[in-house]
């Protein structure tokens, strides 16, 4: 998904941007197991944007200008290294179901990715649910067997955060995580990782690992030219859609609402069930 983030992630970002009147910059990144690579290219190619904004007179955004930064799944992950490295400062920093498993359980998401498109896409309902889990769980067991892993990996990413995500970092930091999310580690975050300082703010939303990704498709807004060939070759597709809407407009009012300064509107159960010192809130730009 981070490959592509203007389209798996464009309605989530464009409804943000209206709602807060907010220039959006996103970070490409290609597929890799090295995170502390990709951290590094994705950190840096952001912050020589805001430079790039900032200096420009004619976008009129200066310095002064509070500057956030969001991710989504992996994105929190290299977000959290580079901001661990760097001490680069952002007015605040929104982790979206943070991710930090092992390669082999992060196929889950795929798998997960595939299901939904099944059910939501007319023209991919034909594929077999015993396939697309008998693939899956051979990749799974593949990858397990011969070894391959992130670096850093998911011991080593609990390392770094105890030791380099300092105290200050924390308290700008807000977790938004989703009740029916398999594959978030924010739990893990807060009560291991940030167990000896302090406990960043948590969002609980109804939702799964991808709610942050939706968008819709029609033939009417293909090319004249391509909507017979299109719809004859998905078999008289005529609309596709990915995503739940509704969820997607709780998890934008939440992000909303966290950088304007209000706390989270609910905390997961695991959160209210053990007292918790509670990171400040970022200033209301």
């Amino acid at each position: 998904l981070g490959t592509y983030p203007q389209i798996a992630y464009n309605e989530f970002l464009l409804r943000l941007s209206d709602r807060l009147n907010a220039a959006i910059i996103t970070a490409p990144y290609p597929v890799d197991l090295n995170h502390f690579t990709l951290a590094k290219e994705t950190g840096e190619l952001t912050r020589r944007a805001i430079i790039y904004c900032q200096d420009d007179e004619s976008r009129q955004y200066p310095e002064s200008l509070p500057v956030y930064s969001l991710s989504h799944s992996l994105g929190s992950k290299l977000a959290c290294i580079y901001t661990a490295a760097t001490n680069q400062h952002y007015q605040g920093l929104g982790f979206i179901s943070f991710n930090n498993f092992g390669f082999a359980k992060t196929i889950g998401m795929a798998k997960s990715f595939a299901e939904m498109l099944g059910q939501n896409v007319g023209f991919a309902r034909n594929i077999q649910q015993d396939a697309i889990d008998g693939l899956f769980s051979f990749a799974e067991m593949a990858v397990s067997a011969i070894g391959i892993e992130f670096s850093p990996s998911p011991s080593e990413m609990e390392r770094l955060v105890q030791q380099k995500y300092l105290n200050e970092q924390r308290k700008k930091t807000r977790l938004f995580t989703f009740d029916d999310d398999k594959l978030d580690n924010a739990q893990d975050f807060v009560t291991r990782y940030c167990a000896n300082g302090i406990v960043p703010a948590v969002s609980a939303l109804p939702g799964t690992h991808l709610t942050p990704v939706f968008f819709k498709l029609g033939l009417d807004e293909l090319p004249e030219e391509a909507k017979s060939m299109a719809s004859e070759a998905m078999g008289g597709f005529q609309s596709a859609s990915f995503g739940n809407e509704e969820e997607l407009e709780t998890l934008v009012n939440e992000v909303c609402d966290w950088i304007l300064g209000k706390a989270p509107a609910r905390q997961p159960e695991w959160l209210r069930e053990r007292p918790q010192i509670a990171a400040t809130t970022p200033e209301t730009p």
